[in-house]
């Protein structure tokens, strides 16, 4: 195993059927898939058990019971059970381009968090998307120049990160470095890093704002710094309202870590 993949879920499984078909074409082979399931229902569970077998590569689910947003337990979990060195986090809603998790393993580095980017979906483009476009690897000629036309009609935020630049040279030519702005979403690190500070910090228990910019901050304490890849590292977000509900909360969690200077959280995967 080169990486293990997590991917946090929870009921959609349509979304993760797509999701799962464009691993199954992944340039690189060598990763299991782990489902960090934060209470999905029992047709969700059914239907995944029953797809499992399919899939040429390793699947281990990964289930807690519905009590709310518990997203980062889920994940640390997931951490544990993950049988590689070096991980790659994207979420149920994010599906990832044919050269993925190729892309994040040439980018890996100890020290170091990779982060990439996603492409947003609308809606009519998200009801676009099949399983055969994906396991063709047309994905991404189709999804690109509706992103751009879309961008026009001011329908797409950010459409530049439909283009992909993979060139080397080109890449030195056209993009800045960036050190900062981790996306849950998409990014990757090795295994002891996110162990040095005990994973996430299971008290954010509202989505929409906060664990994944303390997880970059308590990173930051350590020296251990994001590196932000444009124009590679692709997935493509799905379209889906956006819910911010609890995220005040969840800021006073942030603001508890910085002011305390907190790197390894007492309420992480081994709880202090």
């Amino acid at each position: 195993m080169k990486c293990s993949l997590i991917i946090s879920v929870y009921n959609d499984i349509e979304t993760l059927i797509l999701i799962l078909e464009a691993l199954k074409v992944q340039t690189e082979k060598q990763f299991e898939v782990i489902i960090a399931d934060d209470g999905s229902n029992k047709n969700f569970v059914k239907k995944l058990n029953e797809i499992k077998p399919f899939f040429p590569y390793k699947i281990i689910h990964l289930w807690h019971e519905d009590l709310g947003w518990r997203k980062e337990v889920i994940l640390n979990k997931a951490i544990v059970a993950s049988n590689s060195e070096y991980l790659i986090f994207i979420d149920g809603d994010c599906i990832p381009h044919h050269q993925f998790i190729e892309e994040h393993l040439s980018l890996a580095k100890k020290g170091k968090v990779v982060a990439g980017r996603r492409v947003m979906l609308t809606e009519e483009l998200t009801k676009s998307i099949t399983k055969e476009m994906i396991s063709s690897r047309k994905i991404h000629r189709f999804v690109a120049i509706r992103v751009l036309l879309s961008s026009f009609f001011g329908k797409v935020r950010h459409a530049e990160e439909s283009i992909r630049i993979t060139n080397k040279w080109l890449r030195k030519i056209f993009l800045k470095e960036r050190f900062h702005d981790l996306l849950g979403c998409n990014f990757s690190i090795y295994k002891q890093d996110m162990l040095k500070i005990n994973g996430f910090d299971e008290r954010f228990s509202y989505p929409g704002i906060g664990e994944d910019t303390d997880v970059e901050a308590r990173l930051n304490r350590i020296g251990i710094y994001c590196k932000v890849e444009r124009h590679m590292l692709t997935v493509y977000h799905k379209w889906h309202k956006i819910n911010h509900f609890g995220s005040e909360k969840n800021k006073v969690f942030i603001e508890d870590n910085n002011k305390n200077n907190i790197s390894k959280t007492p309420y992480g995967i081994i709880k202090n």
